[in-house]
């Protein structure tokens, strides 16, 4: 018989030996308890993990059985009445009681453990048994024996029939999806809670699916992936997975081959990657788009780890520097800049890690590739996190010569100008002087000072005055609207009284408005008193408006000038009955030398610089003017002049 020999440790708390099987007796055994089983079985049964039990045996410390289920007994073919006649000597079958013994001293010190050891049932059969043995001292010492047959499963199986409780737990309960799938039908054998949630179907349906109706895949691409994870050549996988909603999600898939009752199964792991995966895309996008944006720029982008001395560099950064190797050095941009340009770049640099200087440089390479000379602007930052520079490069070679041309071109306009101002003032001089002459001499003509003059010779002299008139008003609009033009020309400040102003002009002009029977009215706003302006350039102003107008009026018609204040400016305007402006040509107006396409204007003499040198002195006073016509319904101009004009430049 087994016997169980009294350790050390091994008695009650009386005491009491509680170790003795098969002659060795408890000194307190007092034989079967149908109660004490009762109590001790309800223990066990609730301590233990087992997800199944197969039966168990309530047995004294002495080895007689006290106390066995219905299982066990439709599993042994014994009868209760038989199993209570019987000890546990008759039921075992092992070559080895002594390591029986040797474990059931184990449970003792521990009050619990595990073993395993062959079982004779009553028609002479063999079974190996996998036992989860508690031990309980009171109120008499005994053992409850949970059993489970084992008999034909291998050591995996056998694991995981042990662990099976925890590890169906930890499964169940992962917030990780995960599928156990059988690889050789598609069959999805079981999805954890999360796996339902996931996916959106209950346990029992989502496990009447098979693989290929939740992958996109088709079924034979779906059995080449599942036969790379069943022979372990892979084990990571990028699918495509429809949810019950219809959604579909990326995902990325970990499976291992797993065995399982003797069944070779997929074990899965499934991480949603849709959310991170449009942010690949979308950072994949960005790169595209800087890589083009270098490209039509010609900037490249570079960095200097200064941990371990690594450089990287943009594809672009690599065409500017002509390099062809696969890795930058600091040596590689070393070799293309020209000696004279590295000291600065090195004092740069250190500039920018020690003392957060800005790195903004311009230097010359020789490119690589073809040995070519271009101008660079660089320019980086100090990510001091990382300890690393980060920055920028731009050939700008193209845009240097650009503004060297450019350069060229302003000095020959200023050569140019100056070659027009020289003219301008040899033509102020030598043309001036004469005509003044020429004016001065047919006045005295006119004025019969040496003698009558007959109707013709009047006439001719009329014509000689008039002409050498216009062409000195030419001069003078020329040479004024070139001083504008060039900055020279001054506003001479008075402080003057616009009513009176208005009045010489009206005296100036009141010859034109006799010739044409022109009706002339002028109105000024008795408040508008004295403004502080240049009084000269003011009456040119409004002379050369009221002179337009009167020309482009027709005989009969009318012009009246009209003046106030207005928000501390003098608002002052022309209106005529004349012959009005289109819509395209009010756009000409203002430029010099261009006159409008009207039969009138052009029965009308001029040279087109009077509107030009108006919106000139206009705005030299800071103002502004602007113009109302129609065609047929005669036109309307008027500007404004701040009424402290010279105090605000000053300011």
């Amino acid at each position: 018989m087994v016997q169980v020999k009294k350790e050390g440790s091994c008695s009650d708390s009386y005491g009491n030996d509680v170790c003795s099987f098969s002659g060795i007796e408890s000194q307190n055994d007092h034989g079967s308890s149908t109660e004490q089983s009762e109590f001790a079985t309800e223990s066990c049964i609730t301590d233990t993990a087992a997800s199944r039990i197969d039966g168990y045996l309530c047995i004294s410390s002495s080895g007689q059985i006290m106390e066995a289920n219905e299982a066990y007994c439709q599993l042994t073919g014994y009868s209760r009445e038989d199993l209570l006649k019987m000890t546990l000597d008759d039921l075992d079958a092992s070559e080895y009681r002594d390591d029986l013994v040797d474990n059931l001293h184990n449970i003792i010190k521990q009050n619990k453990g595990r073993l395993e050891f062959n079982h004779r049932t009553k028609d002479g059969r063999l079974l190996d048994l996998d036992v989860s043995a508690t031990y309980v001292e009171f109120p008499n010492p005994f053992f409850i024996f949970i059993l489970k047959d084992v008999t034909g499963l291998n050591q995996t199986d056998r694991f995981f029939l042990e662990k099976g409780g925890t590890y169906r737990s930890l499964f169940k309960h992962n917030k990780a999806i995960m599928l156990l799938i059988n690889p050789e039908n598609f069959d999805i054998i079981d999805a954890n809670i999360a796996a339902c949630k996931y996916y959106g179907w209950p346990l029992e349906e989502i496990t009447c699916k098979k693989i290929h109706e939740i992958n996109t895949l088709s079924p034979k691409g779906v059995r080449n992936e599942m036969e790379k994870a069943v022979d372990e050549k892979r084990n990571y996988f990028l699918f495509k997975h429809k949810l019950a909603n219809g959604k579909i999600r990326d995902v990325e898939v970990y499976s291992s081959p797993v065995i399982v009752n003797s069944q070779n199964l997929l074990y899965s792991v499934i991480h949603d990657i849709t959310e991170r995966k449009l942010a690949e895309d979308e950072l994949k996008t960005r790169e595209m788009q800087l890589r083009t944006a270098q490209k039509i720029g010609h900037i490249g982008s570079w960095g200097i780890d200064l941990n371990s001395g690594g450089v990287f560099a943009s594809e672009e950064a690599f065409r500017i520097y002509g390099l062809n190797v696969k890795t930058l050095t600091v040596g590689d941009i070393q070799k293309v800049t020209l000696p004279e340009y590295r000291p600065m770049m090195d004092e740069a640099l250190k500039s920018l890690v020690r003392e957060k200087i800005p790195y903004d440089i311009h230097f010359r390479i020789k490119r690589g590739v073809d040995g070519a000379i271009r101008d660079i602007h660089s320019v980086a930052e100090y990510y001091a996190g990382k300890n690393s520079v980060i920055g920028t490069i731009e050939d700008i070679t193209e845009r240097k010569k650009a503004e060297d041309a450019l350069l060229h071109a302003k000095m020959v306009a200023e050569a140019a100008s100056r070659t027009k101002d020289e003219f301008l003032a040899t033509m102020s001089h030598e043309l001036r002087t004469p005509l003044t002459s020429v004016i001065g001499f047919s006045d005295v003509l006119l004025d019969e000072t040496f003698g009558s003059l007959d109707e013709k010779q009047t006439r001719y002299v009329n014509h000689i005055s008039d002409a050498g008139k216009h062409l000195l008003k030419l001069i003078n609009d020329v040479l004024d609207l070139s001083k504008v033009e060039a900055g020279k020309m001054e506003l001479q400040y008075e402080i003057f009284s616009v009513s009176d102003a208005i009045n010489e002009v009206q005296i100036l002009i009141s010859p034109l408005v006799q010739d044409k029977n022109i009706q002339m009215d002028v109105e000024v706003d008795p408040q508008l008193g004295k403004i502080n302006a240049d009084r000269t350039k003011f009456k040119q102003i409004l002379y050369n408006l009221a002179s337009n107008a009167i020309k482009f009026t027709p005989d009969r018609g009318s012009v009246r000038i009209h003046a106030r204040c207005s928000d501390s400016v003098v608002l002052a305007s022309v209106k005529d009955t004349g012959i009005g402006i289109s819509k395209e040509d009010i756009n000409k107006l203002f430029h010099p030398f261009k006159q409008l396409n009207s039969y009138l204007a052009n029965e009308s003499a001029g040279t087109g610089l009077g509107l030009a040198l108006v919106k000139k002195f206009v705005e030299l006073h800071d103002g502004r003017i602007w113009v109302e016509s129609e065609v047929g319904e005669g036109s309307t101009f008027t500007f404004t002049i701040p009424v402290g004009s010279m105090q605000q430049k000053e300011r």
